[in-house]
């Protein structure tokens, strides 16, 4: 490193978060000499551990390298052997790789709208600073409904300062992320844009609106953006432009520059310029590793609900609820939120995971439906409104026979009534009651394990608008004991007539209903029998939620389904002239992987 006739060990070109955040590194790890540049003279640059040399309102005209680099611009010339350029080239992105609705264009937008009215739903869909910055702005306009869809990999690549926003806000339940769930495509559902994902365990959602920032920057863009032309560059060799995403190799006058992530800027940098500094910790993954009493820290910075109640109705299943710290979770029945606990957490089967340095401080993440206790103790049916938090019903999963290790619920089981726990801003989910719209209907709730939670919700909601149609709730356990809200089924059936619960184990003989599946419900005539008739598509609606292979999920080819083996409930159910829910089409079987 050529220090000796250069005025810095660094120049950052941009004071956003990316170049502020490549500034904390470089102090950290003990660079002294370092100047900022902005031709911005509003930008507020937070106080940091050193003493940079900061320009406001100074705009680069130059860059050229001989030796160091020298950066000149209209009242300055200073040298050192690197600089960094932190202005991003996102302005417009650019269509994704699928189709969109021509009849959507109004609800789709390719950069930052004027105006979106603040009770409208939104997604930002991006992999960068740009689609983070579109979702702080959404928010600190008042918009109460802002998801961020981040495709896999891209956290990383981001800023820390940028990594560290988005967990408040997220923490702060002011904005959902979707970490691992990304769009798949886009329908039109009466003039609304519907988006389905990549994770089947993330339903169809609709939005008001859908904003698309997926970078078009190429490597002189990023140049542009500082009124730098591309000839103003003369081998720029020890010049880090710090890009969205990898741009194109396509301009061979700027083949030298090094174009890099955010995220991971002053890891290239100090490898190659700074290598007799300590790396002050894992580039990769920011804040520092987990050590002892950092805990504490970590659960004030990213929990922000509290159990109010943890009911262990046996030692792997339990009835919890969740309290916010902010807002009430709202929801209709059937909807879910997310929970989640640091990876920091202790597990209670004590398995060692080998984790690598960029999860040990991040959180594991799983939707859960929505259930509810339906009764109080004087046998009225409970408003949602009238319990502390909302209701969670969670099955420990064990390891035993898996080709993976849970991650959550051996945390959870660690956790008790005032212990802190994350729960995410959007409560979800488009499996509803929304399609019962006659009271003399019959609802059918079908499920397996824990899969009858937002069941659980839905029955409450009937009873509560005084639903005349028979309701017929049946769950499939392994054994009895796996049943909590039973002895709840069974006051029900005695102040309602028209409502019927079917418990069904298939693991212990002489008990209820011994060796039945929920299928068999079906084609054995016992449904027909607790309804009084044959369930018929223009009067019947079912509700299917648990295990795929009981749901018997279809793919289809245009309206055709095709189902899997073995047999599953929505190939009975069309056989018998049902129609299954699919996309585009609202029909009368609905249904919930829960698994």
């Amino acid at each position: 490193m050529n220090t000796a006739s250069a005025d810095y060990e660094l120049i950052i070109i941009g004071a956003n978060r990316a170049g502020i955040s490549v500034a904390i590194d470089a102090f950290e790890a003990g660079v002294e000499k370092l100047a900022i540049i902005d031709s911005r003279d509003d930008v507020e640059v937070p106080e940091l551990n050193g003493e940079p040399d900061v320009r406001l309102g100074s705009r680069v005209e130059s860059i050229r390298e001989d030796g160091n680099v020298t950066v000149i611009g209209s009242d300055f010339e200073i040298t050192a052997p690197a600089a960094v350029v932190a202005a991003r080239a996102g302005v417009e992105s650019v269509a994704p790789d699928y189709s969109i609705p021509e009849s959507l264009a109004p609800r789709i937008h390719f950069r930052m709208p004027d105006s979106i009215p603040v009770e409208d739903d939104v997604l930002v869909i991006g992999s960068g600073e740009t689609a983070a910055e579109s979702v702080e702005d959404l928010v600190e306009a008042g918009h109460a409904s802002v998801v961020l869809s981040l495709p896999s990999g891209a956290f990383d690549q981001l800023a820390f300062r940028t990594r560290e926003d988005l967990l408040r806000i997220e923490s702060d339940r002011k904005a959902t992320i979707f970490w691992h769930s990304h769009p798949t495509g886009v329908i039109d559902a009466d003039g609304y844009p519907m988006v389905t994902f990549s994770d089947r365990r993330t339903p169809d959602l609709v939005f008001d609106h859908i904003i698309y920032n997926i970078g078009t920057g190429t490597p002189s863009k990023h140049l542009e953006r500082l009124e730098i032309g591309v000839e103003a560059v003369s081998k720029p060799a020890a010049l880090y432009v710090l890009t969205e995403e990898d741009p194109s190799r396509d301009e061979p006058e700027l083949a030298e520059m090094v174009f890099v992530s955010p995220g991971h800027a002053w890891g290239v940098i100090h490898d190659r310029h700074f290598g007799h500094l300590a790396k002050p910790h894992d580039l990769k993954a920011r804040p520092p590793l987990v050590y002892a009493g950092l805990a504490d820290r970590l659960r004030d910075k990213h929990y922000n609900a509290t159990i109010t109640s943890f009911e262990n109705y046996h030692s792997d299943l339990w009835i919890l609820r969740v309290k916010p710290d902010v807002g009430d979770a709202r929801h209709d029945p059937g909807q879910y939120a997310n929970l989640a606990l640091g990876y920091w957490e202790p597990r209670l089967d004590g398995i060692d995971e080998h984790l690598d340095e960029a999860k040990t401080e991040k959180l594991v993440r799983r939707s859960y439906s929505i259930s509810h206790p339906m009764l109080d103790a004087e046998d009225n049916v409970v408003k949602p409104e009238d319990i502390d938090g909302v209701e969670f019903y969670v099955v420990l999963v064990r390891p035993e026979g898996m080709d993976h290790l849970p991650e959550l619920t051996p945390r959870l089981a660690l956790k008790r009534a005032g212990d802190r726990i994350f729960i995410g801003a959007k409560v979800a989910g488009r499996y509803t009651l929304k399609s019962v719209t006659d009271p003399d209907m019959d609802v059918i709730f079908l499920s397996t394990g824990t899969g009858e939670a937002p069941h659980n919700n839905m029955t409450a909601q009937l009873l509560r608008d005084g639903h005349t149609g028979k309701i017929v709730s049946v769950c499939t356990v392994r054994y009895e004991r796996d049943l909590a809200y039973l002895e709840t089924h069974r006051r029900l059936e005695k102040l309602y007539p028209n409502y019927s619960y079917f418990p069904l184990t298939t693991r212990e003989a002489d008990t209820i209903n011994n060796k039945v599946y929920i299928q068999d419900v079906i084609t054995s005539g016992m449904l027909d029998e607790t309804l009084g008739h044959e369930p018929h598509p223009d009067k019947s609606q079912f509700f299917l939620c648990g295990n795929p292979l009981m749901i018997g999920i279809p793919e289809w080819e245009g309206d055709t389904p095709s189902f899997p083996d073995p047999l599953g409930v929505c190939q009975i159910l069309t056989e018998k002239g049902f129609t299954v829910d699919h996309r585009g089409v609202d029909g009368n079987v609905h249904y919930e992987e829960y698994w």
